[in-house]
């Protein structure tokens, strides 16, 4: 129940602040923080019950519930705190502390979530000690083949209209060049490191982040290689093992969260691109969320064609692996970037793709390990969602 809450609260805010003429009045502003503050307190609460009651259990339909709204909680309440930080820097206008985006949480809590509710789901199929395997569709393959292009991209799916109709073109048309230019850049890398290399944890951090780069591929091209088409992409007939009495969790909840996990192939573009924080390597998440959680200047609107940061701070050097890993979480991001039509997502990836720019602006090494000739593909989008409206 508490979960429920605070997903409601959050939801709630969104409403007033979505609503209000003046969202940044200071009436406005101390009600969506009293949302925002229950929302918290109850966001703790399902916390702790989950950590109570995963490791001693006959029954864990609650936990796998209660972990699937708290992902929903978490990106809701960073949108919304996006949208008020962006709505203020607009109007020259501070927001409170309290109110403000708070760095890399959405991402640990989604993952948490995933690494709790997959580990639990692996042990519920191993306790059911069946062999034999259903299939688990989402939709009939009669109503998949039926799905037009508009229909998988419908809101609450992915693009507003304006992205879907502006930007999603533009992206689905240049990002296979650019995922090959990322790979050179990945190679050189990999030559610097290896020369310069001093530590095996050196060795372990570059290998993690080149096995994430197939995932983003794949993630890129689930969700944008049969768009220009306006073909459905196909999810391919997947098994899974069913929930029968013994596995402690129920049959419809199983399924569900096998979905929303993407254990099974999703078929909603938001749950294909945000599926790439599920299936990325344990300690991908861990190497983006320390450099996060550096003091980032934030990223205003471009002037000349960069993005200019809102604070001088002294962003200290990154090395070779660290700048790898930003690299290929911007390209993610530009992916995110196409999803403001789900209103717990909206423009946390314009959001985060401008802390990322205004970042790697200040990293010399970065420059120099990869081709400078053309301008760095995340930033050229960023600078075209800009140019197209902003979706914070």
């Amino acid at each position: 129940m508490s979960s429920l809450i605070a997903l409601a609260a959050a939801c709630k805010s969104h409403d007033i602040v979505k609503q209000s003429k003046t969202p940044l009045d200071s009436e406005v502003l101390i009600e969506v923080q009293k949302l925002l503050e229950l929302a918290e307190c109850h966001h703790r609460a399902s916390l702790k019950h989950i950590q109570a009651t995963v490791s001693h259990s006959d029954w864990y339909d609650d936990v796998l519930a209660n972990a699937a709204l708290m992902v929903l909680y978490a990106s809701a309440s960073h949108s919304l705190r996006v949208h008020l930080a962006v709505t203020a820097k607009q109007r020259g206008q501070r927001l409170p502390t309290e109110l403000l985006p708070q760095h890399s949480q959405w991402i640990s809590f989604t993952r948490a979530a995933h690494t709790a509710s997959t580990a639990i789901l692996k042990n519920a199929m191993d306790a059911s000690n069946r062999n034999q395997v259903m299939s688990i569709e989402a939709v009939s393959t009669h109503s998949r083949n039926n799905l037009s292009g508009t229909d998988v991209l419908s809101p609450q799916n992915g693009p507003s209209e304006h992205t879907e109709r502006l930007f999603l073109p533009l992206v689905a048309s240049t990002y296979s060049q650019a995922l090959g230019r990322l790979s050179e850049t990945a190679d050189s890398i990999s030559a610097h490191v290896g020369r310069i290399a001093s530590f095996d944890s050196d060795l372990r951090e570059l290998d993690v982040c080149l096995k994430t780069l197939p995932i983003l591929r794949k993630c890129a091209s689930d969700a944008l290689s049969r768009r220009e088409s306006g073909e459905a992409p196909e999810s391919p007939r997947q098994e899974a093992p069913s929930f029968d009495g013994s596995s402690k969790v129920s049959p419809w909840v199983g399924k569900y969260m096998i979905s929303v996990t993407s254990m099974q192939a999703p078929i909603a573009l938001r749950r294909t691109i945000m599926s790439f924080l599920n299936e990325a390597p344990s300690e991908y998440p861990g190497i983006i969320q320390s450099i996060l959680d550096l003091p980032i200047a934030e990223a205003s609107p471009f002037e000349n064609g960069m993005a200019r940061d809102a604070l001088n701070i002294d962003i200290p050097p990154l090395n070779a692996t660290q700048l790898l890993a930003m690299d290929i979480f911007a390209h993610w991001l530009v992916l995110v970037m196409l999803l403001d039509g789900v209103w717990w997502i909206g423009g946390i990836g314009e959001w985060e793709l401008g802390q990322v720019v205004s970042l790697m602006k200040t990293q010399e090494l970065f420059h120099q390990v990869r081709d400078d000739t053309e301008t760095w593909w995340p930033q050229s989008m960023y600078m075209v969602k800009l140019e197209l409206g902003s979706s914070v």
